[in-house]
């Protein structure tokens, strides 16, 4: 790897961590607050360790849950915005082009089968913070704490349902690729 091409992973890999931290941070605060002020400790291992189930969950499987096959939905329910904003997506990529003109995120079919295996990890761990986003928002109904269950609803919705879309979204646009240069 030559010395210009390693600044341009360096930028890349800065500005997903960036992004990633930021979206991280948003989530996570409130949630080990909430953890920490209204949740047992054993129950703060159980939620844990159901969460982490989610890690175990066949690739087959998530084809199975996958919200659609067609891209068509996930750019109804706002897809196309979310990835403006997220990890590997527009604005990262087009501040990286725009200090490294000649970057390219995917540069042919490695690439590819490489995104499609990251997406795969990408969406386990939403899942898995997703279960946990679930027991905790249970438990905060469960005493009371309504506004705290509904606060921590919509971090789900934002932090993990829509990006599990979003991986999902960018599986199906990376599989259409392959196919195209297929034929």
């Amino acid at each position: 790897m030559n010395s210009e091409s390693k600044r341009i992973q360096q930028t890349a890999v800065l500005y997903n961590q960036l992004i990633n931290f930021f979206w991280s941070m948003l989530a996570f605060i409130p949630v080990v607050y909430f953890c920490y002020q209204y949740l047992p400790l054993k129950l703060l291992y159980i939620f844990i360790g159901i969460s982490c189930m989610v890690i175990l969950l066949p690739t087959a499987w998530l084809n199975k849950i996958q919200l659609s096959k067609s891209t068509r939905l996930y750019q109804q329910i706002g897809i196309r915005f979310v990835k403006k904003y997220t990890q590997d997506g527009d604005l990262v990529n087009r501040l990286i082009k725009k200090q490294h003109s000649q970057y390219k995120y995917v540069e042919g079919m490695q690439s590819f089968k490489k995104l499609i295996s990251k997406s795969y990890m990408n969406e386990r761990f939403h899942y898995l913070a997703f279960v946990f986003f679930v027991c905790s928002m249970v438990y905060a109904f469960i005493l009371g704490l309504i506004g705290w269950g509904f606060f921590l609803l919509v971090a789900n919705i934002i932090y993990n349902v829509y990006p599990i879309f979003l991986q999902q979204y960018n599986r199906i646009r990376i599989n259409y690729l392959i196919k195209r240069q297929s034929s």
